[in-house]
C-alpha cells in the first residue's frame, strides 16, 4: 500500500505542470528505391539435359523414351519412335530442330522516388524539470503513427532465351505435324541432340511495384524552453527515436509474374525539433514547429525484387493543440 501511495505521489508531481498535445504532421524527403534483378520466368516446356535416353519436351515438339527403351536397333545410335514435331520449317534435311524458349526479365532500377507528403499523427507529453522565470529544462516524449505509400510503374524489355536441340535422322521425314507413339513402330529419330542456346530482345513488360507501411514511432529527449512573452514560448528538443514498421511489398510484371509479402522490423535513429506555442486560454493553446529526423533505412524483398525505404535526412512540419 505504501509503494502504491508513493507511486501515485511521484506521478502526481511529474504531471502537475505537464503539457500534453496532439498534432497533424507532414514529412518530406522520404524515398523509395525499387530494384529488379534479372529473373528467368521459367519455361512452359523444359527440355532438360541434351543427353540420350531421357524425355525432352519442347514448345514445338518432343523426343521421349519409347517402349523399347530407345535402343540402337542395329544402327549404332540410340533411336526413339516416340517423338513428334509441329512445323515443316523445323526440318533441315537430315536433321530436325526443336525449340523451347523462356523470357528473362532484365535487371531494372528506379531510384530516388521522393514523396511530396507523408502524413502522420503525433501525441506528446512534455514536463519542465526546472521552474525558472523565463527558461526551463525538461523532458519530452511523443508517440506517432504514420502511413507511408510508394508505388512505381515502368516499362522495360525482356530477353528471350531459346534452347534449340537438333536431332539427326535417316530416310524421309513424315510430314508435319507428326506425333509418334510410345509403342511404335514408326519412323525413328536419333535421341542424342546437339544443343545451341541463343538470346534475343523480347517483349516490353509493364511493371508495377508498391510498398505500403505503417510506422509507429516513439521520440524521447530533453527540452530547453524560453518564454518569449507571457503567452508565446519557444521549445527546442534533441533526442532518440525508435520505430516499429509493418510493411507490405507487392509487384506485378505484366502477365509474367506477381507476388507480395509482409515484413516488420525495429528502426532506430535520432531527432531534433523546434516549436512555437501560443497560449490562448488559461490552460490551452496552439503550436507549430518543425523537426529533423534520421532513421535507419528499411529493405524488403520478394522474388528478386526489392524496395528500400530511405528515411535519412527527413523533415517534418507540424501544427496542433496543447493543454497544460
Amino acid at each position: 500500500m505504501k509503494k502504491l501511495i508513493t507511486l501515485l505521489a511521484v506521478v502526481s508531481v511529474l504531471t502537475a505542470h505537464a503539457e500534453f498535445g496532439v498534432s497533424g504532421e507532414a514529412t518530406f524527403n522520404y524515398k523509395a528505391d525499387f530494384r529488379t534483378v534479372a529473373q528467368p520466368q521459367g519455361r512452359a516446356n523444359d527440355p532438360g539435359a541434351a543427353v540420350a535416353g531421357t524425355d525432352h519436351v519442347y514448345d514445338d515438339g518432343y523426343s521421349r523414351v519409347d517402349a523399347a527403351g530407345n535402343w540402337d536397333r542395329g544402327t549404332g545410335n540410340s533411336q526413339t519412335t516416340y517423338w513428334g514435331y509441329q512445323n515443316i520449317s523445323q526440318d533441315n534435311g537430315g536433321s530436325l530442330t526443336m525449340n523451347s524458349s523462356q523470357n528473362i526479365i532484365d535487371a531494372q532500377q528506379s531510384s530516388g522516388q521522393q514523396s511530396e507528403d507523408q502524413s502522420a499523427i503525433e501525441i506528446y507529453w512534455q514536463e519542465d524539470l526546472t521552474h525558472n522565470e523565463r527558461w526551463n529544462i525538461g523532458l519530452r516524449a511523443a508517440i506517432r503513427w504514420q502511413r507511408i505509400e510508394f508505388n512505381n510503374a515502368d516499362v522495360y524489355s525482356t530477353t528471350i532465351e531459346t534452347i534449340s536441340d537438333t536431332y539427326p535422322y535417316s530416310g524421309i521425314l513424315p510430314g508435319a505435324p507428326f506425333n509418334g507413339s510410345y509403342g511404335g513402330p514408326n519412323f525413328t529419330l536419333q535421341d542424342a541432340p546437339t544443343r545451341i542456346i541463343t538470346t534475343a530482345a523480347g517483349a516490353m513488360i509493364h511493371s508495377t511495384q508498391e510498398i505500403d507501411a505503417d510506422i509507429f514511432g516513439l521520440d524521447f529527449g530533453p527540452t530547453l524552453s524560453f518564454d518569449l512573452t507571457e503567452k508565446l514560448r519557444f521549445t527546442g528538443s534533441l533526442g532518440g527515436t525508435v520505430a516499429w514498421i509493418d510493411s507490405e511489398f507487392s509487384y506485378t510484371d505484366g502477365a509474367f509474374a506477381q507476388n507480395s509479402n509482409s515484413e516488420s522490423d525495429w528502426l532506430f535513429g535520432a531527432y531534433a525539433s523546434a516549436d512555437l506555442s501560443y497560449l490562448i486560454g488559461e490552460r490551452w493553446g496552439i503550436f507549430g514547429g518543425a523537426a529533423y529526423t534520421r532513421l535507419e533505412d528499411f529493405d524488403q524483398q520478394v522474388d528478386g525484387r526489392s524496395a528500400e525505404l530511405q528515411f535519412g535526412d527527413s523533415y517534418t512540419v507540424r501544427a496542433g493543440f496543447f493543454f497544460r
